[in-house]
């Protein structure tokens, strides 16, 4: 039996592919229309939004093992657009003041994921995303799961945390972290764990720890970049 706090996280099944031509193109236009939209902002310094600041710790331990588990569920609605709008470019130009329009425009077509994937955004590569945090949409770099935001609110900390990554009965873990251990493991290992933990985060579904991994998901997932 565990005495680790679980955090369940959503469980992303999906398929790499390389990035169509077409949906590179639909990127590239979407670029150049928030480009064009920041040009005639009438205070374009105003749309620049306050940086969400990047997890230290434990936390970032936790969080960043979150994302790996899940392997990026909700990076699957940015497409083509990754969530970039006329705000996002405000703070690449005023941080990149050398860089005119095309420029920018390849900073982030250098970034492109070689394989994403299937359906998610572009930036969406099998170590999480390719995007500096400096490139990103503020939303992308705020964001985090009901599962993630919940163990951020937790009260102390827990010493003692796993992830479980569940959809349709169907569930990947990480290994357990432990506050106290500098080695804190950010692996994802695949578990069948049976047991009551000692405290559920809230979201988690009761059975989860009773449900057997199907056979074919046994094997680690890869680190996430968040």
């Amino acid at each position: 039996m565990s005495d680790a706090v679980l955090v369940t996280v959503p469980l992303l099944e999906a398929t790499l592919e390389a990035p169509r031509p077409s949906r590179v193109r639909a990127l590239k236009r979407h670029l150049v229309h928030s480009l064009r939209a920041l040009r005639i902002a009438k205070r374009p310094e105003r749309l620049i939004q306050k940086a969400t600041p990047k997890p230290t710790g434990f936390a970032a331990t936790v969080l960043a093992a979150g994302c790996a588990t899940c392997r990026g569920h909700c990076c699957m609605g940015g497409g083509e657009h990754a969530y970039i709008d006329e705000r996002t470019m405000a703070r690449v130009r005023r941080d990149n003041p050398d860089h005119d329009a095309n420029a920018i425009i390849r900073l982030y077509l250098k970034r492109l994921a070689p394989l994403s994937y299937r359906g998610s955004c572009l930036f969406h590569g099998p170590e999480g995303c390719t995007l500096d945090r400096a490139l990103r949409a503020e939303l992308c770099n705020a964001y985090y799961c009901n599962g993630l935001q919940n163990f951020m609110k937790t009260a102390p900390v827990p010493d003692r945390v796993q992830i479980v990554a569940a959809r349709n009965g169907r569930e990947r873990r990480s290994g357990v972290m432990t506050a106290t251990d500098s080695r804190c493991r950010n692996d994802v290992t695949i578990s069948a764990e049976r047991g009551t933990p000692a405290h559920v985060m809230a979201g988690t579904d009761p059975a989860i720890s009773s449900r057997t991994v199907p056979r074919e998901m046994a094997g680690s997932g890869p680190a996430m970049t968040i």
